[in-house]
């Protein structure tokens, strides 16, 4: 059931991607994130309330933690999607995977074997090929910006996995993660103005892309949550680059974005990437203690 919930969470935010797409056109970054948060938030606290769910959390600390780097890649991320090509931003987005690697390994101190060694070289190589057309277009800054999305999503993920060895509940995971959205979007629209939906003629599609990718970005939480809550951390990781395939598929179909064989490639490398670390980690659990 783990691998349906990632596979799940994929399908969801590679819909929210293309939502993210079709919205910018006329919404702003601030109300992009906002509907990001405010949809799912509305949603499940209503849904908590009628059940006479505690929104409290006796776990309060471990989402301030998962919170903090969620929302700075939220806003990374999405600032990427705006700009770049959907399968380029999606790609450097979920290159978490090859940075949880390097936590793991460097942080956490867990000893790694020449495969996974070999996996985090090629998702490395992977990157470099993806960032060659953007070097092209000249958009080598809001690549780092969507790059270190993805960074700071592994330290996000990782914080996942702690919730939910505290039992905590995927539904308040996503509620405490969407009413941060929230804040942090009102502020940024009061403090810069930057109300630009309902002044456009275009509002009524532009507020149907809005809400629609807060109810796939919910639900997407809500599959990934689970995921990476009840089981093997690597496994998760690995199985969330099929959201590259969505992205690249939705980017080709519906915005006509053909990705250059250098992207490709890169997509390819950094696929390869996840699926060897996931395969090593595997092996590595075979063995005798």
């Amino acid at each position: 059931m783990q691998a349906l919930w990632m596979l799940m969470a994929c399908l969801c935010f590679g819909t929210m991607g293309l939502m993210v797409k079709l919205a910018a056109t006329h919404a702003t970054l601030g109300e992009i994130i906002l509907f990001r948060g405010a949809v799912p938030l509305i949603g499940i606290a209503a849904w908590a309330l009628l059940h006479g769910l505690s929104l409290k959390s006796p776990v309060a600390h471990l989402h301030l933690r998962r919170n903090i780097a969620g929302i700075v890649a939220m806003w990374c991320g999405f600032h990427a999607t705006t700009v770049l090509p959907l399968a380029t931003a999606t790609t450097l987005m979920y290159t978490s995977p090859l940075f949880i690697a390097l936590i793991l390994w460097l942080w956490y101190g867990q000893s790694r074997n020449w495969l996974e060694q070999l996996a985090i070289a090629i998702g490395f190589v992977g990157v470099v090929a993806v960032l060659q057309p953007v070097l092209a277009n000249k958009q080598l800054p809001i690549a780092l910006i969507g790059l270190g999305a993805g960074a700071v999503s592994a330290i996000a993920y990782l914080q996942l996995k702690s919730l939910g060895q505290a039992k905590e509940p995927e539904w308040r995971t996503v509620l405490y993660f969407a009413g941060t959205a929230t804040v942090t979007s009102l502020v940024y629209l009061i403090g810069f103005g930057e109300f630009a939906v309902f002044k456009t003629e275009d509002s009524g599609w532009s507020l149907l892309w809005l809400l629609a990718l807060g109810f796939f970005g919910g639900a997407g939480n809500l599959a990934l949550t689970r995921s990476f809550g009840s089981g093997s951390t690597w496994l998760s990781a690995a199985l969330q680059y099929c959201t590259i395939l969505v992205s690249t598929f939705y980017g080709i179909a519906v915005l006509g974005d053909l990705p250059t064989s250098t992207t490709w490639l890169g997509v390819l490398l950094i696929i390869a990437c996840g699926g060897l670390s996931s395969y090593a980690t595997h092996q590595r659990k075979l063995l005798p203690a």
